[in-house]
């Protein structure tokens, strides 16, 4: 399938790949599809690419790379609705915003997103866990731990 994409430009990807938001992501809720993008192997920042929009990608990282303890509290509904048994199943991202000075960037750990990497479903759950901000600065704890950059496998 080709998309386009405003950062990328054309790209030819494996449906497969396809992750599906059945409700969107906060915000942009009527966006319902994406993939995942990496400019590198390995690369802890990757994209979360809209099938159907190419201005709308996020910034996104695997959270346990910089806060190894990291435990958001997923609702039954919602692990329901994605059809998991236990967070244990899940993949885990967090969306990046990356300001002028990027030593600065921060992760929403208040609202991750929890993937099916199985069913290629998604949604981006909002924890009511006040200790977790939605601006944590990444690079205050950032822990290089190789096993935590595994790509989603959708």
């Amino acid at each position: 399938m080709n998309i386009k994409t405003t950062r990328f430009g054309d790209l030819e990807i494996d449906e497969r790949t396809i992750i599906t938001f059945p409700e969107g992501i906060i915000g942009f809720e009527k966006h319902k599809r994406f993939v995942i993008l990496t400019k590198k192997t390995n690369a802890p920042l990757r994209w979360l690419q809209s099938v159907e929009e190419p201005r709308l990608a996020f910034i996104i990282i695997n959270p346990f790379l910089f806060k190894s303890d990291y435990q958001p509290a997923i609702d039954g509904k919602d692990l329901s609705l994605l059809r998991l048994k236990s967070l244990e199943e899940a993949e885990i991202l967090t969306i990046v915003v990356v300001p002028d000075n990027p030593r600065d960037m921060v992760a929403n750990l208040m609202a991750p997103i929890v993937i099916n990497p199985e069913l290629c479903l998604a949604k981006q759950v909002i924890i009511n866990d006040t200790s977790y901000p939605t601006r944590y600065r990444i690079l205050d704890s950032y822990d290089k731990n190789p096993d935590a950059a595994r790509a989603v496998s959708c």
